[in-house]
């Protein structure tokens, strides 16, 4: 079987300014065919190769290839409906398949508009596409199309959409196939060498609500780091690549991870620089590892700080402060790595105040570089729901970040444009100067090389799209380019949207009914969980992290907090304690589930009982159901009281946590706290005993707590050991804590705590 796979010939004037980067879904998807058995394989980058509609025909009509391959994010779209279109026209026999972000999500759309396409991949495509084309080769793909999870196509007219296929649950077995690509056309322009864009881990658990990848891998999994560095090795070695970017959404997130990929780049010497995009909060965690990551050749990082305002970080439920932004871009800077900061722009309250703004915040933080990026709602985001009746445009083709989408209540797109390009020309010009006076050599040289580039595509006006920018005298006329047919009034919009509810996008990987047999409906589930992916499903791969081992020193520490000054102290005292690290941290009980729920590693989550969204009972309570189907099976949670607040220290009990403790308390004892609830060892804070006494006694004897309960409870609110209480009660020290956990379950399902929940706001 002859299979072609191609990368659509589409150019946007976005990343490409720093050089040609490698379509990663080729080497991993073909790998996977090849393994599979699949040996002729070949693939055509037609948009680094900048390969026109008729030079691709020629290609398609000599090689006669049976199957087809195409990929398509959003603003590719068409260009990818049309490479198959192509295929169609000279091969009339050739099975045409596309995957990717947009049509995973976008499926009914997709072939109501190219129903010359014969199959959509939904999701992640290794196995997907291995199992499809098994049976195309058998010529049974036909017949048994609707057994084959995570696929649609059309039928008699009809779309048929069958159920989601599992993520991969073990990284570790992706086999990509780095010959596929040309290597000499893979170019980074700041260092002039071979660039790769491997996976080391896939998929988010967190929820920004302008972001779909968390929805599209639908599960947080990393690869072992060891045999991710043999990877790079081969990289290295074998295709001379000389830096790499990690594509992935959240690298850092697990800890240990990402630490002992670190030490195994440092020990194979292999001389290769790389980048990744990260969260500030995870800088911020890292301070004390920022030199590590430099030695192991970390030498960019794009911190996704992404708006003006705390209102916009808000909207976009990022996790992050203004504050923390700049100081995540110092920390980056003293350690001798390049610290990107990207912005959001065009927002519906966005002012010329407010672009002037973020031109300052760059400024002021001292960013090395900063990109401005135009808010692009997905039409599958959370975001695009809440937004989609204003986004008049539906030309997908402009979905590129560089194009104002939405029109702001109170600026023109033309001005909005201006503002932006305005800010890029003022950010670098001072950077033409600041560059040269870098005292780090090679980030000097990095940092020119990136000016270069940035000059480069400026000149030939590919960057930002600047062809598209008119000078005529004084006047500047500007455009955009957009398919008048596809700009809708919000009335168009709705009645659309009441006309064909079946294009709607399939956020939820519902697909439709099939005949399938019971057996697939019973192994994967469709209701999808809280961290977005399907219900019973779970990494089994990164159970490892549980144990102790040289990836995973110390006690990690989940911290659910969401007061900035009470987080950074905890943080920063924590951290200062030997043998306790924070894994994470999140500042709303939402993503704090996500948090608890995907990430695999973490010992003890501190959990702050009042959060802003919900109290942090309903966090606990709500990850204790479904606690065993976790990555974090053995996860302890203590809660996080405030004093001189009894009735929320009552009602905090109606969680069953494992600890309580004061988040006043000294950092001695809150350490002592985690040390013995990671041991399986309950506690209750002192004063908190005494509170829960005093309420007690109030009630008929026995009622709550039996008297020997009581009994413990007026020991441990005198501060005694346990040594003391065993001796006290005539018990040993193992019982002590037996009698504890014993006391602290009777108070979390008594009818008295209880009460007092009803009094406290849940939510």
């Amino acid at each position: 079987m002859r299979i072609l796979m191609i990368q659509p010939n589409y150019h946007a004037g976005g990343a490409e300014i720093a050089g040609n980067w490698p379509a990663s879904w080729a080497p991993y998807v073909g790998g996977a065919l090849k393994t599979a058995g699949f040996t002729n394989i070949r693939f055509v980058d037609a948009m680094v190769n900048d390969i026109s509609d008729e030079a691709l025909a020629t290609i398609i009509e000599n090689g006669q290839p049976d199957v087809v391959l195409a990929t398509a994010i959003t603003p590719m779209i068409y260009q990818s409906e049309r490479t198959l279109q192509i295929v169609k026209n000279v091969s009339p026999h050739t099975k045409t398949i596309i995957g990717g972000v947009h049509p995973t999500f976008m499926y009914s759309e997709v072939l109501a508009e190219a129903p010359w396409i014969d199959y959509v991949i939904r999701g992640e495509g290794e196995e997907i596409t291995v199992n499809l084309m098994r049976a195309i080769v058998q010529g049974s793909d036909e017949r048994d199309r609707r057994s084959i999870l995570g696929i649609a196509f059309l039928e008699e007219g009809k779309v048929v959409a069958t159920p989601t296929h599992p993520p991969i649950k073990n990284l570790d077995t992706l086999t990509p196939d780095w010959s596929l690509l040309a290597w000499e056309k893979y170019i980074y322009t700041p260092l002039n060498v071979r660039v790769a864009v491997p996976n080391f881990a896939r998929g988010c658990p967190f929820r920004c609500r302008f972001c779909s990848q968390w929805k599209f891998w639908r599960k947080y999994r990393s690869r072992t780091p060891k045999l991710f560095v043999d990877e790079i090795e081969q990289l290295v070695k074998e295709y001379n690549v000389g830096f790499f970017i990690l594509a992935d959404e959240e690298p850092t997130i697990t800890k240990p991870r990402f630490l002992a990929l670190c030490h195994e780049l440092i020990s194979r010497k292999l001389n290769v620089h790389w980048g990744i995009n990260t969260r500030v909060t995870d800088i911020l965690r890292d301070e004390k590892e920022l030199p590590l990551y430099r030695k192991a050749g970390l030498v960019h990082v794009s911190l996704g700080t992404e708006a003006a305002a705390q209102l916009n970080l808000n909207l976009f439920r990022k996790e992050t402060t203004i504050d923390d932004n700049k100081r995540a871009v110092r920390l980056l800077r003293d350690n001798g790595i390049l610290a990107e900061v990207q912005f959001i722009m065009g927002l519906e309250n966005e002012t010329l105040e407010t672009i002037e703004e973020t031109y300052r915040m760059a400024r002021d933080w001292q960013a090395d570089m900063a990109n401005w990026n135009m808010f692009t709602p997905w039409p599958f985001s959370e975001l695009f729901e809440d937004v989609g009746d204003k986004v008049e445009v539906r030309d997908y083709s402009h979905y590129n970040f560089v194009t104002p989408i939405m029109k702001p209540d109170h600026i023109t797109r033309e001005e909005l444009l201006k503002g932006v390009l305005r800010n890029y020309a003022r950010f670098y010009l001072w950077k033409t100067l600041e560059y040269w006076f870098e005292p780090d050599p090679f980030k000097r040289r990095y940092l020119l090389g990136c000016l270069r580039a940035f000059l480069q595509t400026t000149l030939n006006k590919r960057f930002y799209n600047l062809k598209r920018i008119k000078q005529k005298g004084f006047h500047t006329e500007i455009d955009f380019g957009f398919d008048q047919s596809k700009i809708l009034t919000t009335e168009q919009i709705i009645q659309h949207q009441q006309a064909h509810p079946e294009l709607k996008a399939d956020v939820k990987f519902a697909g439709t009914p099939t005949d399938i047999p019971t057996v697939f409906h019973e192994e994967v589930p469709m209701n999808i969980a809280v961290c977005g992916a399907p219900n019973g499903l779970f990494d089994c791969q990164t159970k490892e992290l549980q144990a102790p081992t040289e990836e995973h020193c110390g006690i990690q520490v989940f911290l659910i907090e969401d007061q900035e000054q009470t987080r950074i102290r905890l943080r920063n005292a924590l951290r200062a304690q030997p043998g306790i690290d924070i894994y994470s941290e999140a500042t709303n009980a939402e993503t704090g589930l996500v948090l608890l729920t995907s990430v695999a590693g973490g010992d003890v989550a501190l959990v702050d009982m009042s959060l802003p969204d919900q109290n942090g009972v309903n966090l606990v309570q709500a990850f204790r159901q479904t606690q065993p189907q976790t990555d974090n099976p053995q996860l302890k949670l203590c809660m996080l009281l405030e004093p001189e607040n009894d009735l929320e220290s009552l009602s905090a009990f109606t969680a069953g946590a494992d600890s309580y403790c004061y988040k006043t308390a000294p950092i001695e004892q809150l350490t002592e706290v985690i040390r013995l609830t990671h041991a399986g060892q309950p506690y209750i804070d002192p004063n908190l005993a005494d509170i829960i006494l005093s309420e007690v006694k109030t009630h008929p004897p026995n009622e709550i707590l039996s008297q020997q309960q009581q009994e413990l409870l007026a020991l441990i609110s005198t501060r005694r050991s346990d040594a003391e209480i065993a001796s006290k009660l005539n018990i040993t020290e193992h019982m002590v804590r037996t009698l504890l956990r014993n006391s602290l379950n009777r108070l979390s399902l008594s009818n008295f705590t209880q009460r007092t929940t009803q009094h406290q706001p849940l939510v």
